[in-house]
Parts: C-alpha cells; sequence; structure tokens
C-alpha cells in the first residue's frame, strides 16, 4: 500500500471552518479598536481648543471673554477640517464653559456621531477641565 501525503479533503474544510470562526470573532474587536483610534482626532481638536480658552481665561480672567471661537481669537474651520471631527461648539452656561466635539460617523461606533464633552468650570481662579457624563462616547466606549 502506498502511504498519503497531505491532507483529506475533511480536514481542509474543519481548518476552514475553524478558520472562519475565529475572524468572526475577531473582525468586530478590531473594527472597534480601528474607530477609537480615529476618535483620538476629535479628542485632540478639543484639547487644542481648551488650550486656546486657558490662554484667554488667563488673559482676560473670566469666561464671559472666552465662550466664542471669535473671542478666543480662532476660527471654528480651524477644528472641523480634520474628517474625523463633524462639529465643535463652545457653550457658556452661568457656572461652566461647555466644549462639545462631535465625531464623523466614521470614527464613532454609533451612526449619529459620539459627542466628546469637556467641562471647564473655575474654583479659586484656576480653569479645571473634566470629562462630562453627558458624553456619548462614554457609553459607546471610544473615549
Amino acid at each position: 500500500m502506498r502511504k498519503a501525503y497531505g491532507f483529506s479533503l475533511i480536514e481542509l474544510m474543519i481548518v476552514i471552518a475553524i478558520m472562519g470562526i475565529l475572524i468572526s470573532l475577531a473582525l468586530p474587536a478590531y473594527n472597534n479598536h480601528f474607530k477609537r483610534s480615529k476618535f483620538t482626532q476629535v479628542v485632540l481638536s478639543s484639547n487644542a481648543l481648551q488650550r486656546h480658552v486657558e490662554i484667554c481665561f488667563y488673559t482676560k480672567h473670566t469666561l464671559n471673554e472666552c465662550d466664542t471661537f471669535e473671542k478666543v481669537g480662532l476660527r471654528k474651520t480651524d477644528f472641523t477640517a480634520p474628517i474625523y471631527v463633524n462639529d465643535i461648539e463652545i457653550t457658556n452656561s452661568s457656572s461652566s464653559l461647555n466644549i462639545k466635539t462631535t465625531a464623523s460617523a466614521e470614527s464613532s461606533i454609533s451612526s449619529s456621531g459620539d459627542t466628546y464633552i469637556m467641562e471647564g468650570t473655575v474654583k479659586s481662579n484656576q480653569l479645571q477641565w473634566q470629562l462630562s457624563s453627558n458624553s456619548s462616547c462614554i457609553s459607546e466606549g471610544t473615549c
């Protein structure tokens, strides 16, 4: 009798099925990591605007003088130019200043675009930033 070299058809089909299962499990996790890496551009745009607001605040000593792009000396288009940032807004309430950055659908897990909201509050003449609990990127896991 002749000795068989190679694999049988059933062995090859089993290997292909196992590889298919492993790929189907790994692909969604890879896509989420890929979108999270794109979301860093949203965070960086927000951080750049935060630094400009801080400079304005420490120069003028009030948040009311730093609550628009014009007052800070910038243009909104400077921050929405990256392809992963849809919109960025500055809003001023009585006690805090919010910077809300909305991601594009390409860098978001949700189709509507994840939001990244930073709240700036003044405590002891210092501007302190914290991530708002209203940010949708927290529940989506992108920030």
